[in-house]
């Protein structure tokens, strides 16, 4: 995977500190605005927009292969949402999935071996921080909490210099600390094995 890291540079927008900026996922026409890609091993990804009136720009975006194997991570990469400090918020509801229910928040992304991700476990029950280094999940922070399948959840992240704050449906859950990747990448969603997931906005600001 390419990331075009061209556009969009939220530590140096002269934005207000409560001014959000979307990181597209999908199109008004139903058409993907993100780019395809994967961790791990598996069958290739296959993402899609679904129609969904509860999304902002009435489409979703679900990862559909429906692979169980565990070690399969699809990610879709909004290039032109750069960043290294941001507060962002991504809204999803877990649908399905017999081996994970996961939905995941990519931060700072050099590549689709190289990046943070924050995710949430409808089967599992739990939020996790992990760094992905060189296709490798290392867990930095984790915390236990109810994940309802079939319901609108946001799951949001301050990430500024080497601090991470997490929070869960206005719930903090964490904070943690990790110094091994301080560099703007790319953001985006990452799912995991046969998880059925829909994204319905990720949306991008300066952290207060």
């Amino acid at each position: 995977m390419r990331f075009l890291r061209l556009l969009l540079f939220l530590t140096f927008l002269p934005l207000p500190a409560n001014a959000q900026l979307v990181a597209p996922l999908t199109l008004p026409d139903g058409r993907i605005a993100c780019t395809q890609g994967q961790t791990g091993v598996g069958r290739v990804s296959a993402w899609k927009a679904v129609p969904d009136p509860a999304a902002p720009s009435g489409w979703a975006l679900s990862e559909t292969a429906g692979d169980a194997t565990d070690l399969r991570f699809p990610l879709c990469i909004s290039e032109q949402t750069v960043a290294r400090d941001l507060d962002a918020t991504l809204r999803f509801k877990a649908v399905g999935g017999s081996h994970a229910r996961a939905a995941g928040l990519v931060l700072r992304a050099q590549s689709a071996n190289d990046y943070y991700v924050v995710r949430a476990d409808a089967l599992e029950g739990s939020v996790r921080l992990y760094r992905m280094a060189r296709g490798r999940r290392a867990q930095i922070a984790a915390k236990d909490v109810e994940v309802t399948s079939d319901q609108w959840h946001a799951l949001r992240v301050v990430l500024k210099g080497n601090d991470f704050e997490v929070s869960l449906d206005d719930t903090p859950l964490f904070k943690a600390t990790d110094a091994s990747l301080p560099q703007s990448g790319t953001v985006g969603v990452w799912s995991q094995a046969d998880s059925i997931i829909l994204f319905g906005s990720l949306l991008v600001a300066p952290p207060p």
